[in-house]
């Protein structure tokens, strides 16, 4: 023995090992919503309340459609009194608390994802944005509720609703902060901005837009409430308000909301096709040239009433219409040439909201030709339908699209498609006799519609509402867990871009290791082992 070992009866006993620390209990539910940073979480929260906001709206708008129906309003379902508050409510929540916040929520979840990044950039501002945003819309609806709103008879209550509105805007500007600043700083190594994935170029496209107008109809907004609150001496009282705002769903600005139906269709379209998308450098430049000449803050009619009416308005609404189509033909190119053609319904719904967008954008150009005197009519009213429709068709779709990493599962097929048609066929049938009416309606008819294509339009919102409560209730049993449990792939649809590179439902931190890409299509790329083969 040695002096160095220990004799057998002094050994000393073995120390017994640690006992398992149990990991912290997460709270379940609501509780654990509201305080995450999540951006998967966050993303979820704002696509389910604004599908719920969709239907309201949606609601609203088919109560105005019957009750004009037989060419007067204010006579069979509404007042005369609440007619006006019931078609502003339908257009303010169908942009502020549907489209936009929709769109935003599925880029907050799905950006981080395509660009490589572990998190959103800013995730607790993130949250805090929607948080004010929820509480900005519950405040507006009550607002109207209690006879508030453009036109309302309660002057404390309309008050209170330009508050709620103002709430609800700079809080979808701080959710355009974090996805914006998410592209530009928290690329995996090798992407470049020329190599990011369309959707997210045209998501920080629509963000920088957004940031760049919608201040303006902040500030209106707080102008609109101290004069209405201490003399309505600027702006007047009741309906004036809302001229006030209208120029938000006026072309260009209104095409620039459904900015991101481009860059899915692009995505999209090279999944579809499993190709790399040709002259990506023209679709980069056709998104960010789509937000420039979306820019519409300079409409403001209060300031300039015949800005409307200026020749350069229509050479803008043409160069937004360029742009659209060049998308198109890139994306048409892509499938031409790809590998193999699935039509899964993430890219029907993009075509369909393409083309939704495309018309909106042909329709605009005619309505910003002061000859053919179409402002103020019902043809106005076709082409803010047919814009928003488009970006409520992208934001439905690229639920379809990306479901598995929304809601770590995926939704039936059959009902993708169900939901993409209605939704376009309604938009059709709800805007169709609107631009009719005010193209080709004489005296009254061309404010109030052609009586025999009321019921048309009406039809046409039917279909469009009812494709909303078909998405809410799948969207609803997904994120309720309900439905099959099968294993989920990592990429159903053979993706060629970063976000089918890791697990459905996405882990904590998205990837296992961080990505590193070389090209602007990673799945298509060889893998570490097959570049050594």
């Amino acid at each position: 023995m040695t002096v160095t070992e220990t004799p057998p009866e002094v050994a000393a006993p073995a120390r017994p090992a640690p006992a398992a620390v149990a990991p912290a209990a997460r709270p379940p539910g609501l509780v654990a919503a509201v305080g995450s940073g999540d951006h998967k979480v966050v993303g979820r929260l704002y696509i389910g309340f604004s599908l719920l906001f969709l239907l309201a709206s949606g609601v609203a708008g088919q109560l105005f459609s019957v009750d004009r129906v037989n060419g007067t309003l204010g006579d069979t379902i509404l007042s005369k009194d609440t007619w006006f508050q019931v078609a502003t409510f339908h257009s303010i929540t169908a942009l502020f608390l549907g489209a936009v916040p929709l769109l935003l929520g599925v880029a907050i979840v799905v950006v981080p994802l395509q660009i490589g990044s572990a998190a959103l950039a800013l995730p607790r501002a993130a949250a805090a944005s929607f948080w004010g945003w929820l509480l900005g819309g519950g405040i507006l609806v009550a607002a109207y509720i209690a006879n508030g709103g453009p036109g309302g008879g309660s002057r404390r209550a309309v008050a209170l609703s330009i508050t709620a509105l103002i709430l609800v805007v700079v809080s979808l500007l701080l959710a355009c902060v974090c996805v914006a600043t998410t592209v530009l700083t928290l690329r995996a190594p090798g992407m470049s901005l020329d190599r990011t994935p369309l959707f997210s170029w045209s998501m920080l496209a629509g963000s920088v837009l957004w940031l760049v107008s919608l201040p303006t109809l902040v500030g209106v907004l707080i102008l609109a409430y101290v004069d209405h609150r201490y003399g309505r001496v600027r702006f007047g009282a009741g309906g004036a308000l809302y001229g006030e705002i209208r120029w938000v769903f006026l072309v260009p600005q209104v095409l620039g909301f459904a900015l991101p139906v481009l860059g899915l269709l692009a995505d999209t379209g090279a999944t579809a096709a499993r190709a790399r998308l040709g002259q990506r450098g023209v679709g980069v430049a056709a998104v960010g040239l789509a937000s420039f000449f979306s820019f519409g803050a300079w409409l403001q009619l209060s300031v300039s009433p015949g800005v409307t009416r200026q020749p350069v308005l229509p050479a803008l609404a043409l160069l937004a219409l360029l742009p659209i189509l060049a998308i198109g033909g890139m994306t048409a190119n892509g499938i031409r040439t790809g590998e193999r053609f699935r039509l899964h319904s993430g890219f029907l719904f993009a075509v369909l909201a393409w083309l939704q967008l495309l018309l909106a954008a042909v329709l605009g150009v005619g309505w910003t030709i002061s000859r053919f005197d179409l402002q103020g009519t019902t043809y106005e009213g076709a082409v803010a339908h047919l814009a928003l429709l488009a970006a409520t068709t992208a934001g439905v779709g690229s639920l379809w699209y990306w479901a598995t990493k929304v809601f770590g599962r995926p939704l039936a097929e059959g009902a993708g498609r169900l939901v993409a048609v209605l939704l376009f066929l309604g938009s059709i049938a709800l805007a169709a006799p609107d631009a009719v009416s005010g193209a080709f309606g004489k005296g009254d008819e061309a404010t109030k519609g052609i009586e025999s294509l009321n019921a048309l339009s009406a039809a046409g919102g039917g279909l469009v509402a009812l494709a909303v409560v078909v998405a809410v209730l799948v969207a609803a049993m997904a994120l309720s867990g309900r439905g099959p449990h099968a294993e989920v792939p990592a990429d159903p649809w053979g993706g060629v871009t970063l976000e089918w590179r890791t697990g459905s439902p996405p882990p904590a931190g998205n990837f296992a290791t961080p990505p590193r890409v070389i090209s602007a299509e990673p799945m298509l790329d060889p893998t570490a082992e097959e570049a050594t083969a």
